[in-house]
């Protein structure tokens, strides 16, 4: 990764770049892609990482692959501030609208339901619980759940 930063390469493609260092090391690994990233808005990363924290921060796009398809794409920040888990009972289940639903996933207490449309059952469903969308709950949903 060095070697290429130097070289000033365009297009940096890392796998993995954090797996294994500390806190302190990957966070200076992260802040030097951070601004190999500022220094010309042609230069690109293509990165995979299991790290979702590190994606969080670095990612503008996120693709999510699944025995080797593709089963998500969306921009970060749309992921982050859209995306929500619904977590509701059977009968609150079957009546909420499921048109915005990706995935849902039965649990003891009902059902876990990945929307990437949170605002919608914010207003229209006050009495279920709505969690934040994570990288890894949306993993999870969208490799574990069932597809509607």
């Amino acid at each position: 990764m060095l070697v290429a930063i130097s070289h000033h390469a365009k297009l940096l493609i890392l796998d993995e770049t954090t797996a294994g260092l500390d806190v302190i090391a990957r966070d200076e690994v992260l802040d030097l892609l951070r601004e190999f990233m500022e220094q010309d808005d042609k230069h690109s990363i293509l990165i995979s990482s299991h790290i979702s924290s590190d994606l969080e921060t670095l990612c503008d796009d996120l693709y999510m692959i699944h025995q080797g398809r593709i089963i998500l794409h969306e921009e970060t920040d749309i992921l982050l501030s859209e995306y929500a888990l619904l977590k509701v009972d059977k009968t609150q289940y079957e009546k909420i609208d499921k048109q915005y639903l990706l995935r849902v996933k039965e649990e003891p207490y009902g059902y876990s339901c990945l929307s990437y449309q949170k605002q919608f059952y914010i207003e229209n469903y006050p009495q279920i619980t709505i969690e934040k969308g994570t990288i890894d709950e949306v993993i999870t949903m969208m490799i574990r759940g069932e597809q509607l």
